[in-house]
């Protein structure tokens, strides 16, 4: 099983850290997603900046959902008017065509629409 870890989750750990996502990290069970890497790029990891942006980088990256496929996704499935957004919408396509994944968010819809399609990674609390 593999997990696309969200941009919530990584912003949460650059503040806080989490065993959980350092134990996916170790057994190179974390994915990434160009659009995940964009928006930490638009914010303020941790430095040095650009190597904290290159090694999440260098994680597997998840299947790409193109925008015509996250279209027919988005309006077969009735998504539209839930308060996601395109960015969410695409990594949420993305993990539904990637074999064996799931998607951590910390995002309370985008949460949610994972756990409707049961692509939703929870974890383990303590």
């Amino acid at each position: 099983m593999n997990v696309l870890i969200d941009t919530s989750v990584w912003v949460d750990f650059f503040k806080h850290g989490n065993q959980q996502l350092i134990h996916l990290l170790s057994i190179d069970a974390a994915m990434t997603h160009p659009m995940i890497i964009g928006e930490l790029r638009c914010g303020t990891p941790p430095e040095p900046r650009q190597k904290t942006l290159a090694n999440i980088a260098l994680l597997k990256h998840c299947q790409q959902a193109n925008l015509d496929e996250v279209s027919v996704f988005v309006e077969t499935h009735k998504l539209y008017g839930l308060g996601c957004g395109l960015i969410d919408m695409t990594l949420l396509a993305s993990t539904i065509l990637t074999p064996n994944s799931q998607l951590w968010t910390l995002d309370k819809r985008l949460l949610s629409l994972a756990t409707r399609f049961n692509i939703a990674y929870l974890p383990l609390t303590h």
